[in-house]
């Protein structure tokens, strides 16, 4: 049908009104378009309405001519309206989508404007927004085209790529061919990120591709390509290859790679670099739970142990290449435990080897000392290497042997606490004696009844005239400064703190106690035997659930606090979390300040916020202010900056609330 004429009335409408109706009467082309409607009005009843309105207005009897224009105006606009199309010239082109079954959601812009925002800015804006939309809204970025806008993002800064890295993992294999398309094998971190989601999720199934990428990838990109290669053991002869072509970062993926496969070819490999510079593939090795593995380190170590002992015998000098060497060796022991091994660590522990292994002498007539895992917190606190800490604290820094070897194997009992493992330090304990006091106590609390653990243990620790109490004590408070309560667990965790040279990283294990520690353990905790430790180790030790704990402890914070010279923060949390709530915690302020332990510049306001945020009832923070303000005014203590008007008047409306 040809709407020409309406489109033309509609028009004529239009320009009548902007002139003003009263010239419409000689208006002949409005006069022509009302007249080329005529036909259609015979069309339809809607038409033939358009045309009587616009008729009327031109009628010179007319009584309401604006009226019947905007009638007709209105009207004719109308049905245009629903006669709209929207083309384009050209030919028909399909869009390039991917093929995903990630879905087309209908999220708003004010959704979606946060992404880029945040993306726009480089990462340098509202996180927060960003955060709470994923948790609360997961199934939004299942829409592809939220999915590419994070891919593009993985190269922003203020660490926002890792989590949009780590949101990618999680979609699966839908995002896969997003992060396939447009990769550049020569671009930088935000490129090699594409890799590593991508064989986070998939896995060897994209071998091949990752084997493609190897003809153009550079750097960070061919460093994660490499590693990728990890995921199927047919690879073991191409990254053989890659440990000899390639260099610096390349070459340490590969080697990476080569640690996960067990191959006859592979364990040759790592037998050859074990013996002739375990220092170079200790990052490689040091988290591998293989048996195989396991057995070439305790040859390794067999042989190292004997040219140290020759060398002990003859009282010479240790060179630092065979000390780093025996160091690395020594590194590599977490998570394995097969027998050869374990035979290793009987032999090392027993009289007279250990005792040769502990009077080594380095260059310069020093004793040699090694390093152990469990103590890495003192050079990671000071952000230096491993490599470099010989460099940064000298040869007087670290353990003799045995105590480094006992170390060692408690550390490594945190880490994988197999049988094997767990037996031996048993063992060591019973046929060496008190050097071995820590495996065998961290091995008793993780396996064995906590009455068992107390009959057993308590000894070597509360009997200041056994020998060796002074170690055993050295390594309880050790233990427990690793120790903390879990209130979602309901019981005591041990965790430990594993450095990962390789991944610039690292890993933090936790293993909850057979049994939660016995009561009597406590009373010698408070005497003394923890030494300066025993605040901060027991602070982290107060069971809530539990009356006993919270009644020894709470009682022990309570006294430090009387017998020092402020009341702190950490100390008031100690209380709150043992019990001292209410009119006891009241009783608490209150003799705290009998004791003048509120006598800093700032102590009102100090007080203030005490009896504000104090687990209390408002009567009971009225109760507890005015039996302070009485101490005020009668001259019993002295508070600096002390507002007496506004406690009273806080005290009143305490009071009204309360009613």
């Amino acid at each position: 049908m040809n709407l020409q004429p309406l489109y033309e009335l509609r028009e004529r409408l239009e320009s009548s009104m902007i002139a003003g109706v009263s010239l419409i009467g000689d208006d002949f082309r409005l006069a022509r378009a009302v007249e080329q409607m005529e036909p259609l009005a015979g069309v339809s009843p809607v038409f033939r309405l358009v045309y009587c309105f616009a008729k009327a207005a031109l009628a010179p009897d007319c009584a309401d001519k604006c009226g019947a224009v905007l009638d007709a105006y209105s009207l004719a606009d109308a049905v245009l309206c629903t006669q709209g199309v929207v083309e384009a010239e050209g030919e028909i082109e399909e869009i390039n989508l991917p093929k995903t079954s990630s879905f087309h959601s209908n999220a708003p812009y004010s959704v979606i404007a946060p992404f880029l925002r945040l993306l726009d800015s480089n990462g340098n804006g509202d996180r927060s927004k960003v955060v709470e939309t994923r948790q609360n809204h997961p199934e939004l970025f299942r829409d592809y085209r939220l999915q590419d806008i994070f891919i593009k993002g993985l190269g922003t800064a203020y660490g926002l790529a890792d989590s949009m890295e780590i949101w990618l993992r999680e979609e699966g294999d839908d995002v896969v061919p997003l992060l396939k398309r447009d990769l550049d094998p020569k671009g930088k971190k935000d490129m090699a990120r594409r890799v590593k989601i991508m064989e986070s999720i998939r896995g060897a199934k994209e071998n091949s591709y990752y084997i493609s990428l190897l003809d153009t990838a550079e750097k960070e990109v061919r460093e994660a390509a490499i590693y990728a290669l990890r995921h199927d053991v047919e690879n073991v002869p191409l990254l053989l290859d890659l440990t000899k072509a390639e260099k610096v970062g390349c070459k340490k993926a590969a080697q990476a790679a080569l640690s996960f496969m067990e191959t006859p070819e592979s364990l040759d490999y790592w037998k050859t670099a074990v013996k002739k510079k375990p220092g170079t593939v200790t990052q490689f090795l040091s988290f591998s739970k293989s048996e195989k593995i396991s057995d070439i380190l305790a040859e390794a170590l067999e042989t190292m142990t004997e040219r140290m002992l020759s060398a002990a015998k003859e009282e010479k000098e240790v060179s630092k290449s065979d000390i780093d060497a025996f160091d690395a060796l020594l590194q590599m022991l977490k998570g394995k435990s097969s027998p050869a091994l374990c035979q290793w660590y009987r032999r090392a522990a027993q009289k007279p080897v250990s005792t040769y292994l502990d009077g080594l002498i380095a260059t310069g007539h020093t004793p040699v000392r090694f390093f152990c895992p469990y103590d890495t917190r003192l050079y990671l606190n000071q952000n230096i290497r491993r490599q470099d800490v010989r460099k940064h604290w000298g040869m007087a820094w670290g353990m003799a042997f045995t105590r480094c070897l006992a170390e060692q194997l408690a550390s490594f009992i945190f880490f994988s606490p197999d049988e094997p493992l767990l037996e031996l330090a048993r063992e060591l304990f019973e046929d060496v004696g008190e050097d071995f006091f820590k495996p065998a106590f961290v091995s008793a609390l993780l396996t064995q009844p906590a009455k068992e653990v107390y009959d057993k243990f308590s000894s070597y620790v509360t009997d200041p005239e056994r020998e060796g109490s002074a170690s055993c004590r050295l390594a309880l408070v050790q233990v427990l400064q690793d120790m903390h309560f879990n209130d979602g667990e309901k019981n005591y965790i041990l965790s430990v703190y594993f450095p990962d040279d390789l991944h610039k990283e690292s890993h933090s294990v936790g293993r909850e106690l057979k049994e939660t520690l016995d009561h009597r353990w406590f009373e010698p905790f408070i005497s003394g035997i923890l030494g300066k430790e025993t605040e901060s180790i027991l602070k982290c030790l107060v069971n809530p659930k539990d009356p006993f704990v919270c009644d020894v402890l709470g009682g022990y914070f309570y006294r430090q606090v009387m017998e020092s010279s402020s009341v702190t923060h950490d100390m008031v949390q100690a209380l709150k979390r043992c019990g001292w709530v209410g009119e006891k915690f009241g009783k608490f302020l209150v003799d705290a300040v009998k004791n003048n332990l509120f006598a800093n510049t700032n102590a009102f306001w100090t007080l203030y916020s005490m009896i504000y945020t104090a687990p209390m009832t408002d009567y009971q923070k009225a109760d507890t202010a005015e039996k302070i303000i009485g101490l005020v005014d009668s001259g019993q203590v002295k508070i600096n900056a002390w507002h007496n008007l506004k406690m009273i008047q806080w005290c009143r409306e305490l009071r009204k609330k309360d009613t």
